[in-house]
């Protein structure tokens, strides 16, 4: 669904809590988060991170499944799936080091944003990961330094973090990298404040099932269905006004969505209705 929508804002500030990192994972698939070691310059690699424990209240996680959930969340590049053969040769990590990982990288060679995450075979398989991953930012540096900067520049502030067996490696915006390494480390401290995202949907379809002067509810079919219980914002407008809609309207709709995504419907800010011009 999130490819649908034409953007994505992050706000709100927090507070995060970090010590060392450095970091490890492996699955058959994706997942990122930020590090505590100074910003690197271009073409030197991050320090090498001390692994912490992880917490009593720790369980493992699928590391696919949270890079995959940080993608829904996050507008990025189109993001294609690494196999084993970005594990070994883009990254340079032996296959039997990880006993999981989620690799993904753009389709397109115009974007050096990436976010990978890994899980070490063991303890002391971790600092080949990290050894694979600061290879990774090499090539990375000399591939971006003559061609884009500001894509070099996404390079050179890149995130390495490690929680005990666990690595996150994430080079992109200042969005995709707080809020990745928000997920990342709450896997382990879930007293760390969550990040929440504020989507902006602009000008989307959907259809009316509830409408009044108090809220309006609208469902979108994607592959699956997402209702939106809306409040209006102080800026609303209704093309027409607002008493030319009715429930079963199929309409254009733009509105914010400040909290995360869940079953049900979701709280939202409406903006900007008008009716769908195919009617």
């Amino acid at each position: 669904m999130r490819k649908k929508f034409l953007c994505m804002a992050l706000v709100g500030a927090m507070a995060f809590s970090m010590a060392a990192c450095g970091g490890k994972d492996k699955e058959n698939d994706p997942t990122p988060t930020p590090s505590t070691a100074p910003t690197q310059e271009a073409g030197e690699p991050t320090a090498e991170p001390t692994p912490s424990e992880a917490p009593e209240q720790f369980e493992d996680f699928d590391v696919a499944e949270m890079v995959d959930g940080i993608l829904e969340r996050v507008q990025t590049p189109a993001m294609g799936q690494g196999s084993e053969m970005e594990l070994t040769e883009v990254y340079g990590i032996p296959a039997d080091k990880v006993d999981a990982y989620a690799i993904r990288v753009p389709m397109m060679n115009v974007s050096a944003t990436e976010i990978s995450a890994f899980r070490a075979a063991t303890e002391e398989d971790v600092q080949a990961v990290v050894d694979g991953i600061n290879g990774r930012v090499q090539a990375l540096t000399t591939q971006w330094e003559s061609y884009l900067p500001d894509q070099l520049e996404l390079v050179q502030n890149h995130k390495l973090l490690v929680q005990g067996r666990y690595v996150l490696f994430i080079v992109g915006e200042e969005e995709l990298s707080s809020y990745a390494e928000n997920v990342f480390l709450r896997k382990f401290d879930p007293s760390i404040e969550e990040m929440v995202l504020v989507r902006k949907f602009d000008r989307f379809q959907a259809v009316i099932k509830e409408i009044s002067e108090e809220k309006i509810v609208l469902e979108y079919t994607d592959d699956k269905v997402y209702t939106f219980e809306c409040k209006y914002s102080e800026s609303f407008y209704a093309e027409g006004g607002l008493e030319n809609f009715a429930v079963g309207d199929t309409v254009s709709a733009t509105l914010e969505e400040p909290v995360p995504e869940a079953e049900g419907a979701m709280q939202a800010s409406l903006n900007y209705i008008s009716k769908n011009l195919e009617e």
